[in-house]
């Protein structure tokens, strides 16, 4: 699985099945569910660290990537790349879309955990999405029935699949919606590791703070574990500096999480998600 994460961590799947249709999607699931085998929806690759042993059952990589725009509505396939989707907006002179281009992975993965940045979010755009079960069966569900909160659905930890969303932007012009995607691209290059593997932020911010100035006020930017490293560039990343393993970037997550609860207080959740088969 690392050649399939943006990390470059991960031991092997069971099984590997790249899809790029609906049809593929369903059916694979559908296939899956009958040999009574385990999936694991794999979009973009980010946000995830994956076991050093891997994940057992079926690994379905969504690769069903479109877009249509319906006024100022964009409906998207759950494989399209966000950037993909605030891209498309642009185009069209539809605004309110531009954080996406700033946040590594796929549509499916951003419903499914309420990805945002620059102060919006998934759940402030998305009208609805349409779901997908371990039976086959679809629905549509709006966004007041997804349950969001910071960083969060009620989507998490169910085997539920999101199929495809739409979202809604608002009227613009294609120069003015550029220009912003450029402003912010400028500035996460500035601010973030980008050069380096990485799964985004590692852990959410805590209410009122931010989770990296206290992973760097307690000087722990630069610390290591094997090949796993807390970004010096920017403490709510960790990076892997060369063949880091899981276990590495677990135990570092660990060493921050007791470092900030023992000098602050606080209790630091991750963000990242953690699959595949872990020792306890």
């Amino acid at each position: 699985m690392r050649t399939h994460t943006s990390l470059r961590i991960g031991g092997p799947a069971d099984y590997f099945v790249r899809v790029r249709s609906l049809d593929d999607l369903v059916g694979a699931v559908r296939v899956a569910r009958e040999a009574e085998l385990p999936t694991f929806i794999l979009g973009g690759g980010t946000n995830l660290l994956v076991a050093d042993a891997g994940i057992r059952g079926v690994v379905l990589e969504n690769g069903w990537s479109d877009v249509s725009v319906h006024g100022t509505v964009l409906d998207a396939a759950s494989g399209t790349p966000l950037a993909h989707v605030a891209a498309i907006a642009a185009r069209n002179g539809i605004l309110g879309l531009e954080w996406m281009a700033t946040v590594p992975g796929t549509v499916g993965g951003a419903v499914h955990g309420n990805a945002g940045a620059f102060g919006s979010d998934t759940a402030s755009a998305l009208i609805d999405a349409r779901l997908l079960d371990l039976n086959g069966d679809l629905w549509n569900a709006r966004v007041d029935e997804l349950g969001y909160s910071y960083r969060t659905s009620a989507l998490q930890k169910t085997p539920v699949i999101c199929v495809r969303a739409r979202f809604q932007g608002e009227p613009g012009d294609r120069p003015t919606a550029v220009k912003r995607i450029k402003e912010l691209a400028n500035e996460r290059i500035a601010k973030q590791p980008l050069a380096q593997p990485n799964t985004g932020s590692i852990f959410r911010n805590p209410p009122g703070d931010h989770a990296g100035r206290l992973v760097e006020a307690a000087a722990l930017k630069g610390t290591r574990i094997g090949d796993a490293m807390v970004s010096e560039k920017h403490a709510n990343f960790i990076v892997n500096t060369g063949a880091a393993t899981a276990a590495d970037v677990r135990a570092l997550m660990r060493r921050c999480q007791a470092e900030v609860r023992e000098r602050f207080g606080v209790e630091l959740v991750p963000e990242v998600e953690l699959v595949g088969e872990w020792d306890p």
